[in-house]
């Protein structure tokens, strides 16, 4: 893929509804390539649509001490038959590299229903003491996945769940 294409997929219209509820996920629930996600300490807020070619997966991993915690987001557009085609992977983990994101930019291998590896990673610079375990934390953690991706959050004026 190349840069002009990531700024178009960046720049298109995205709006994430509400904000996202992380529920204990089960494997074998998801599309590949998240079919084998799930267990006792993740929690997924599923697939969801953010515009009609374009949706977003976020879960965090829990564990019983700080640094065995992390968060991990993506953008995936809808390609045909119902493959997934990762756009943007937004990785935190508190026990090295803090958060960083990998896009297939420049790379000509095929990443349909694959996650994003040997492709191209960049660290953000962004707080670094974010704990996905906590509620106000995870939802820093949306709002910076979602800027990053160029989705839009619901309106905290509005009749919606409060983002602080």
């Amino acid at each position: 893929m190349i840069p002009r294409d990531l700024r178009a997929h960046k720049a298109a219209p995205k709006h994430l509804k509400e904000i996202p509820t992380f529920k204990p996920q089960k494997r074998n629930k998801l599309p590949k390539p998240f079919k084998g996600l799930g267990g006792p300490r993740i929690e997924s807020t599923g697939l969801l649509d953010v515009s009609t070619d374009h949706v977003v997966l976020m879960y965090w991993r829990n564990g019983p001490i700080f640094t065995d915690r992390s968060f991990y987001g993506y953008l995936l557009c809808r390609l045909a038959n119902d493959n997934l085609g990762p756009i943007f992977e937004f990785h935190w983990h508190p026990s090295h590299k803090g958060i960083h994101c990998k896009m297939p930019c420049r790379t000509d291998s095929d990443y349909t229903n694959r996650l994003l590896p040997g492709a191209p990673e960049l660290a953000l610079k962004t707080q670094r003491n974010l704990d996905p375990k906590i509620h106000e934390d995870r939802l820093k953690l949306v709002i910076e996945f979602c800027g990053s991706c160029g989705i839009s959050l619901p309106d905290p004026d509005a009749n919606t769940q409060p983002l602080w």
